[in-house]
């Protein structure tokens, strides 16, 4: 893997979502900040990627990782913290692009990204990180069919390049296989969110939201959409809902997302969306000075695009129901959520 000058950034009220970090505009700076790399590789400015044909390319991603720390999430990002960020690539098939960006609130050495670009190195690591695998594709006609191509005069540069598949790619035919997601941790005890309906949950693309410049879904409002269809179960599924200001306390810890396919500006995404709670009998925790962790979640996300019922994608989550301790209302209605689950699974 070869570094990138180290990104730093301070996280503003655009970078937000209610009183913590966005994961979906993280991602957004992330994702354009490993496009940034791979066009560094290449001596070109992103927007020159093309291929030997003279065709655009587009850094497409296949697999997104991103984990907050070992017992922590992405509420410990707040209003006014500075963020710095060291990234690393390296080049599989010259068509596939493997990237780590190792990030935290203090400053990180040069090497952090390069001496994690192994699963188990990673699974040591202290600070917060985001693993994303590009495939370097070109529109074959329209938005739901892309192809891979080698990027122009890639052969005439020197690549950090890997000889071995990414584990990332195999997990990506795997999911694709039999849809099987999980993140190599130990045994967690699951008690399903019982539902009145299990129906997949519409959602309508809007180009000035969920396009980039490409005309493409971006790959990071993939997971605003999941975040609409768990405030959708939450909120109008349960037997026993949640409030809205209750929703809006959940913090990703680790989620996991494979990528398959795209939608016209003017298709519906349907999405399939399951829920657990992570060992309902745990008492609540702190989480920092000022924050309570009440109880844990899992959900599992599958999108199908209406029009043909074509998978785009499959990811798996754990978030933290995080709540300000000054919030007792809601502390209180935790609580009693979490007291009439651990009934139910008793």
């Amino acid at each position: 893997m070869r570094t990138h000058p180290q990104l730093t950034f301070t996280v503003g009220m655009p970078n937000m979502a209610p009183n913590q970090l966005s994961e979906v505009e993280l991602l957004k700076i992330f994702g354009d900040f490993q496009w940034d790399q791979i066009a560094s590789v290449l001596q070109c400015a992103p927007h020159e990627l093309v291929s030997e044909a003279g065709d655009r390319l587009y850094p497409s991603f296949v697999a997104v990782e991103a984990c907050f720390g070992p017992g922590s999430d992405i509420s410990r990002f707040r209003e006014g913290d500075r963020i710095h960020a060291r990234g690393a690539i390296q080049f599989y098939a010259k068509q596939f692009v493997e990237g780590l960006v190792v990030f935290d609130g203090h400053d990180l050495p040069p090497e952090a990204a390069i001496e994690a670009q192994s699963a188990p190195d990673r699974s040591r690591l202290e600070s917060p990180w985001v693993s994303m695998t590009n495939a370097i594709v070109a529109r074959v006609s329209d938005s739901n069919r892309l192809k891979t191509f080698r990027p122009a005069g890639i052969q005439s540069v020197s690549l950090p390049e890997s000889k071995e598949k990414p584990e990332s790619l195999i997990a990506h035919e795997r999911v694709m296989n039999d849809g099987s997601i999980d993140f190599g941790a130990g045994h967690q005890s699951l008690v399903p969110l019982e539902g009145r309906d299990d129906s997949p949950i519409p959602y309508t693309i809007t180009p000035e939201n969920d396009l980039n410049g490409a005309g493409l879904v971006y790959f990071a409002r993939y997971i605003a959409m999941m975040n609409y269809a768990e405030r959708t179960l939450l909120l109008r599924r349960l037997e026993r809902p949640f409030s809205g200001q209750l929703a809006q306390c959940l913090s990703t810890e680790r989620r996991r997302t494979f990528f398959y396919s795209n939608a016209s500006p003017t298709d519906e995404v349907l999405i399939y969306c399951s829920g657990s709670i992570i060992d309902p009998g745990r008492p609540p925790e702190r989480a920092g000075a000022t924050l309570t962790r009440a109880m844990r979640f899992q959900f599992r996300f599958d999108l199908h695009r209406r029009l043909d019922g074509v998978l785009m994608a499959s990811s798996l989550v754990n978030k933290s129901l995080t709540i300000p301790n000054g919030q007792r209302s809601l502390l209180a209605e935790a609580r009693r959520f979490a007291g009439s689950m651990a009934q139910a699974s008793a």
